[in-house]
């Protein structure tokens, strides 16, 4: 994608200005803020020591350190900037250490980003989408206009990343704008205001900070990315997505990842069924990639009052799981298997042996949503979702900021790994943490349990890829709720929300997360029986898939195998344009007789996919749609994938008279591929 010159010139200027010699000619701005000892840090640093570096770390990436030191007390600022020369964007990450020998003074709203965005007088739009909370309006898209003296304050409830909202914003001014990304898989805040004279002041950071730090402590800050951009939103959203396969995708075996095609299973499943669905696959050589198998399979069930106990249970698993990993590997496939180690329930031999490594909460402090009572109609649903903090009674969470218990979950969790013969560790993380940190911190050190504790995560995951480096980590938070930049680069979410059906929901929520996230997967789909419709509102940059009911409780020997393998190798076949460039073609909705329609283009195949959703209460035969991003004096085949009918339009005609599909079913799909003439 060609960068403007005043993208290019906007992401000099403003890393130019962070690492400016102070003087009275030049003064270093700063994109940061706290409050020292009762001052604000801008009035402060400019009479610190200060102190510059740069190196190199690649091609494309330049690293800028800017120091600041204040002798007396000791407290060191250290910002680390990174300037990407193949995007327009820069990120950095904030530590303040005290290199005193005392308690420094208190330190205060500690904001990663506090910085005035570019701006004129005329529209300011703030585009954002909702986080994932078991529900119909996961992922959806958010739209809000900031008017002069309007603030948006926005954070995502109970210490998980993208709960309530997802932490990635397009702040859009007047034909050009900037993408501000928070990776802090915490509880992050973000202000955006709006003065009556132009100024437009980001913020963002932990949602509150208020501590001292001991002598020899350092701290770390959420990571903060901006994106400079000029005249086109879309193509700003997928600068955001190129820019996230680029420089935050996960490469096991040092390779990008391509988010497999998961055979999903329940963990209660007795392994002689896993093995006769096993041996189905490889007997009808399907082309499934991973075979997934899920909870409860450990300990005694139910498995939400088991975690803490991560032994196999023998009634279901006499000899482990390395007897299925062994019929998988032999066939090149592999196995993904579940864990859920932050929450430990009372009564498991976690709580019970390692008692002081666990968070606890007071009982006025309990919030539940399931399974105490489910229903997801209830308005107070979506908050009960982000807070709950408890699903057996008396839930503790496992202390990760504490190096002797995650060094303790690092061995374990890399040891069955090994034992297990496991290709993808499913972390999933069941209740919110945040009521766990701030009841963990003294007045005087509010921040720091969750600060240690993200640290520790982030040490734990990269411990697993460094001693797995062909590891694959599916990042599981009651769905997609820890969903951000820190993440995206460790971990990939492969089952986005906990509320993956009805079709409608899943068309929603593939609309609402592919301008922001480039992978990700869902389910709920039974592959060689569901109908063609409910096959392409699942399809995303992954798949995950059943072959059985939960009635019939493994692959039945009748199962269509032939409709599984035909559906596996179509989507297989254009999910290479899932991991390139996002173009909605019809407005979000959620109506029952409406079509939704999107454009995946690879520019650099000069081809791309239409996938075309007409839901079941449409009257409507045709549409038309209008495409994006083509060459217009070039010609294109066009192949409609499903009748295999083709016809040859230019560029120009595409994306001005529009692609015209018909579809007489209730409900109907189709996908359309289009390829130059010339490629």
């Amino acid at each position: 994608m060609q960068l403007s010159l005043e993208e290019r010139t906007r992401t000099r200027q403003w890393v130019a200005a962070m690492v400016a010699a102070t003087g009275e000619a030049q003064k270093a701005e700063f994109p940061f803020s706290f409050v020292f000892n009762g001052q604000p840090s801008h009035a402060l640093l400019p009479a610190w020591n200060r102190e510059y570096s740069m190196r190199t770390l690649d091609g494309q990436r330049t690293e800028h350190t800017l120091t600041y030191t204040h002798a007396p007390s000791g407290l060191q600022a250290r910002c680390a900037v990174t300037e990407y020369h193949d995007f327009p964007a820069v990120e950095w990450v904030l530590y303040l250490k005290n290199l005193g020998e005392s308690d420094t003074p208190l330190i205060e709203k500690v904001l990663a980003m506090d910085a005035d965005l570019p701006m004129q007088k005329g529209k300011c739009v703030l585009h954002y989408a909702n986080g994932s909370l078991c529900s119909y309006n996961d992922f959806a898209p958010m739209t809000r206009v900031v008017n002069p003296k309007a603030e948006i304050h926005l954070a995502p409830g109970g210490g998980r990343s993208s709960s309530e909202v997802l932490p990635f914003f397009n702040i859009e001014t007047d034909g050009e704008g900037t993408i501000l990304a928070v990776g802090w898989t915490g509880e992050w805040a973000f202000t955006l205001a709006r003065d009556g004279e132009g100024r437009l002041q980001a913020q963002a950071g932990m949602a509150f900070t208020h501590f001292r730090l001991h002598p020899g402590e350092e701290v770390r800050s959420p990571r903060i990315l901006l994106l400079f951009w000029q005249n086109d939103r879309l193509r700003s959203q997928n600068l955001l997505r190129r820019f996230i396969l680029a420089h935050h995708r996960p490469a096991p075996g040092g390779h990008p990842l391509v988010v497999p095609a998961f055979a999903g299973n329940w963990g209660g499943t007795p392994a002689h069924l896993h093995q006769h669905n096993i041996e189905q696959i490889v007997a009808h050589d399907l082309s499934v990639e991973y075979y997934w198998i899920d909870a409860e399979w450990f300990g005694a069930p139910p498995w939400w009052k088991s975690a803490g106990n991560w032994e196999a249970n023998q009634a279901l698993y006499p000899q482990g799981f390395k007897p299925l990993s062994d019929v998988l590997h032999s066939s090149g496939r592999k196995l993904l298997l579940w864990f859920e180690p932050e929450r430990v329930c009372r009564g498991t031999p976690w709580y019970r042996d390692h008692e002081g490594w666990l968070l606890k909460i007071a009982e006025d402090e309990a919030r539940w949503s399931w399974p105490h009572w489910v229903d997801q109609d209830d308005p107070t649903w979506v908050i009960a979702e982000s807070h709950r903090n408890q699903i057996a009674e008396g839930d503790a969470l496992l202390d990760l900021g504490n190096p002797e218990a995650r060094r303790y979950l690092t061995d374990f969790i890399s040891a069955k790994i090994t034992e297990f013969g496991l290709d993808c560790y499913r972390h999933d993380a069941n209740i919110a943490p945040l009521a766990f940190w701030r009841h963990a911190d003294p007045p005087d050190r509010q921040g720091i349990t969750e600060i240690r504790w993200i640290e520790g995560l982030y040490a734990f995951w990269d411990e697993l890829l460094r001693r797995h480096p062909h590891l694959m980590i599916d990042n599981c938070a009651s769905g997609g709720r820890r969903i951000d930049l820190e993440t995206l680069g460790r971990s990939t979410a492969f089952w986005r929300t906990d509320f993956p059906g009805p079709a409608i929901a899943k068309q929603c929520h593939t609309y609402g997360l592919l301008p922001w996230v480039p992978l990700n997967a869902t389910g709920d789909l039974r592959l060689a029986t569901d109908s063609e419709y409910e096959v392409r509102s699942t399809l995303s940059s992954g798949l995950t898939f059943g072959l059985y009911t939960a009635q019939q409780q493994s692959i039945p020997d009748d199962l269509p195998f032939d409709v599984a393998e035909r559906r596996l190798k179509q989507y297989l076949a254009i999910q290479k344009y899932y991991y390139g460039d996002y173009y909605p073609l019809t407005e979000y909705s959620q109506a029952q007789d409406a079509w939704m329609a999107y454009q995946l283009d690879r520019p650099d195949l000069e081809s791309g996919i239409v996938v075309v959703l007409k839901r079941p209460l449409s009257a409507y035969t045709d549409a038309t749609f209008r495409l994006h991003n083509l060459r217009a004096e070039a010609r294109y085949e066009v192949t409609n994938l499903d009748s295999d009918e083709r016809t040859h339009l230019s560029g120009e005609e595409l994306m001005g008279n529009g692609l015209a599909v018909h579809l007489s079913l209730q409900p109907d799909s189709v996908l359309i591929l289009y390829q130059h003439e010339g490629g």
